[in-house]
């Protein structure tokens, strides 16, 4: 049996009522909440994650008339400009892929910059205050609402829900995903990943507490924290369910500290350590076809990463029609699928792949950072 929570949303959408999560089975409780920005999660996450039937039916309305000559004249004005920027935190070979499918589709070339999330907003600011901003779309990873808000504040980012997009317009984006300032695109849980050439799959750790095994003693590597407050989600998720128990033991395994997913991913595809966490499936995934010794566990209760997308303000925009053309097609089932395929995410048009007791990510938990990087013992 499916539980699913209806709670009223918060925040810029405090009128509308949303789903939120997810338990399995009779007695299985729901986990998460509803964030204050108003977004199906703490932070526009992942709903009702075995409703995925129910997403393809409401993707299937398509595109009414005054759609349809909406996006005539916004195609018409991407190929005049013939191109766009995005700056992105998924990992390259999602944008790689996204960018290549979009100018296959349209004709309009989309240059991307992939940086963490922390950088990214960091460089986007700095651009903005310098009066020249040369991404016309974003995707980030963690606190991507307060940042677009902010954004919206200060003339920098236009609201996706003012944006006046075919695929919001006609109903072809599932509204539950829709926070206001951003979309959330994409769905990413945390897993573990391993080295098979040093550990079975019988052998790998199947939740978060089987990682204090004195056998992974000095052979984790795990990211830092401040790279990205998405890695804050993750491991306030592990206090809530451990306490600060689980970092005093976590500490005494000697795990290595390094600068994010990618070189820890790097890491034990060289044989440097046995595993690594917390990890996503595409920074497994892109090795892995390439020869890598790789596997990955996704532990049935986990939170994710969640890829919010969103606009730069027309004014301030050096590419805004293809911009929008370039969002509203990540927003329409079949962009949106592109965006996701091959990559091990979960597409917001099909969550009933998410683990069983998924929990989107809390909101505020960007505030816990320095308590989250003390308890970690990162330098």
């Amino acid at each position: 049996m499916i539980e699913v929570v209806i709670r009223p949303f918060e925040g810029m959408l405090r009128g509308a009522t949303g789903v939120l999560i997810v338990a399995l089975g009779a007695s299985g409780a729901a986990h998460g909440d509803v964030s204050s920005a108003g977004a199906l999660s703490r932070e526009g996450g992942a709903a009702a994650h075995r409703q995925g039937p129910v997403l393809l039916a409401q993707a299937s309305k398509g595109v009414g008339p005054t759609s349809q000559s909406e996006l005539e004249a916004l195609i018409k004005a991407a190929k005049a400009e013939g191109e766009l920027t995005f700056y992105s935190s998924t990992p390259e070979g999602v944008s790689k892929k996204a960018s290549e499918a979009f100018q296959a589709k349209y004709g309009v070339r989309a240059h991307f910059l992939r940086l963490a999330s922390a950088p990214l907003q960091q460089r986007f600011s700095a651009e903005a205050d310098a009066n020249n901003l040369a991404a016309d779309v974003l995707i980030t990873l963690g606190a991507s609402v307060p940042f677009a808000e902010e954004g919206i504040k200060k003339g920098w980012i236009e609201s996706i829900s003012l944006a006046a997009l075919p695929a919001l317009k006609s109903g072809e984006f599932p509204a539950r995903f829709n926070t206001g300032p951003t979309a959330l695109i994409q769905i990413n849980p945390w897993l573990i990943a391993y080295n098979t050439e040093k550990l079975k799959p019988s052998e790998a750790p199947k939740d978060w507490g089987d990682l204090l095994n004195p056998r992974f003693k000095g052979q984790m590597i795990i990211p830092d924290t401040r790279v990205t407050d998405a890695y804050s989600g993750f491991w306030s998720m592990i206090l809530d369910r451990y306490g600060e128990s689980y970092f005093n033991q976590l500490r005494a395994q000697g795990f290595r500290q390094i600068s994010s997913g990618i070189p820890a991913m790097q890491g034990v595809a060289a044989g440097e350590a046995i595993l690594t966490f917390p990890a996503i499936s595409a920074t497994v995934q892109e090795p892995k076809s390439k020869g890598a010794p790789l596997a990955m566990v996704v532990p049935d209760r986990t939170t994710g990463s969640e890829s919010h997308i969103m606009l730069t303000a027309r004014a301030r925009s050096k590419h805004p029609g293809a911009g929008r053309l370039f969002v509203n097609w990540v927003l329409t089932q079949e962009g949106n699928l592109a965006f996701n395929k091959d990559s091990g995410s979960t597409s917001v048009f099909d969550t009933s792949g998410l683990p069983k007791q998924y929990e989107s990510p809390k909101s505020g938990t960007a505030a816990w950072r320095e308590q989250l990087v003390k308890l970690l013992g990162f330098q």
